[in-house]
């Protein structure tokens, strides 16, 4: 990021457009939320995927499309961190917590102490996306719906980025199988999810729009890919 853009840096290879920059959720839980998730038993027994299904459905956005790419609540990059490592799309990487960003940062790092310098980790709001209308040719966000109540929000301010032409790839929990349905509702219950969604339900959220959307379904996760007409 150059000198004349609207954002400063905070820390080592990591920049914010917030005046607040402390305080996320999950500052305070980076590290065991990323090892947790990172593990094959709390994939397959909640939601009955593996990390290869995340990794398979990532790897469209992050290496078979060219152009630009924003990642919207790219948290500690578990499942994609090689991805970004291998790609050579200019790419933004944004997530509200600092310390999540910073373990991004050591992971994009790993072989030599660098930043590729493709990538920009940027603190900021996924529903104050600090981008002009139409920036983006990809916009990806993998596994954060299903964090929010106002999930239309968050959609509609991830396609307001996204070009015209451009390509958009999500994928987010879901309460198709009973043990994911209680394990959501018990964490709405402390504040870590919304409201649960059925894949229906997230899938309709990308409904009546300027976008072709297909999907599919891998136990309790819908992976959903778009291309934005217009």
């Amino acid at each position: 990021m150059s000198q004349t853009d609207p954002f400063r840096q905070i820390s080592r290879g990591i920049y914010t457009c917030l005046e607040q920059t402390t305080g996320a959720s999950y500052d305070f839980k980076a590290g065991y939320y990323e090892r947790l998730v990172s593990t094959h038993w709390f994939n397959r027994l909640f939601w009955d995927t593996s990390r290869n299904d995340y990794q398979e459905f990532a790897a469209k956005g992050i290496l078979r499309t060219a152009g630009t790419v924003l990642d919207i609540g790219c948290g500690g990059l578990a499942q994609t961190s090689q991805l970004y490592r291998a790609t050579g799309n200019d790419c933004i990487l944004l997530d509200r917590s600092v310390e999540m960003l910073k373990i991004a940062r050591a992971r994009l790092s790993a072989d030599n102490g660098r930043l590729p310098s493709n990538i920009q980790l940027l603190q900021g709001d996924a529903f104050q996306l600090p981008f002009p209308d139409h920036t983006f040719d990809t916009v990806c966000s993998f596994g954060t719906i299903h964090l929010f109540d106002n999930k239309r929000a968050f959609v509609d301010e991830a396609l307001r980025v996204l070009k015209p032409g451009g390509r958009c790839y999500f994928y987010s929990m879901t309460s198709e199988r009973k043990i994911s349905r209680i394990f959501m509702s018990s964490l709405r219950l402390v504040h870590e999810f919304g409201e649960v969604y059925s894949a229906a339900q997230t899938l309709s959220l990308f409904h009546q729009r300027p976008l072709l959307v297909s999907s599919h379904l891998i136990g309790s996760t819908i992976f959903m890919e778009g291309l934005k007409t217009k």
